[in-house]
């Protein structure tokens, strides 16, 4: 049985047992099927998918990060994409690894301004930085003063 069906399976039974985490543990490629399924009709099969990914962070934190750039650019208008499922993948992981989306930070408030976006992803800023204390609005001075700074030398 390929990896697709074997993920396809776990979710569709709704484990969220260790079928599901070890596939993710043992195959760093499950976290593409799940992402796939996070934007599933079916609430369940949506919400399984979306732990899995969580789930995926605690093996493979470099590669659910690269997931996040994607459905960060995935909610930025010029994507022409419909992305409103990421905001509950990045709340599921948040919920696991929340410092995994520090570095995330500026990006997840610029999108936070989005009306479809808001809820969830304050939701999932707040979680952030309850978890991570003090590293959110360090994070948040530290690129206001990135841009003050490139703002300073390209005037010059």
């Amino acid at each position: 049985m390929s990896l697709r069906d074997r993920v396809h399976g776990a979710v569709r039974r709704g484990e969220m047992n260790s079928e599901l985490e070890e596939l993710v543990e043992n195959e760093p490629r499950a976290i593409r099927y799940l992402l796939g399924m996070s934007y599933h009709s079916d609430l369940v099969i949506r919400e399984t998918a979306t732990r899995g990914v969580a789930l995926a962070s605690r093996y493979h934190p470099k590669l659910v990060q690269e997931a996040v750039r994607r459905l960060i650019w995935a909610m930025n208008d010029e994507a022409g994409t419909n992305a409103l499922t990421a905001p509950a993948v990045l709340q599921a992981i948040a919920n696991e690894n929340p410092e995994l989306l520090l570095p995330m930070v500026p990006d997840l408030t610029r999108l936070a301004a989005d009306p479809g976006l808001q809820e969830g992803i304050a939701k999932t800023l707040k979680t952030v930085a309850n978890r991570c204390p003090g590293k959110v609005g360090e994070i948040l001075g530290r690129s206001l003063n990135e841009c003050r700074e490139s703002a300073g030398e390209e005037s010059l």
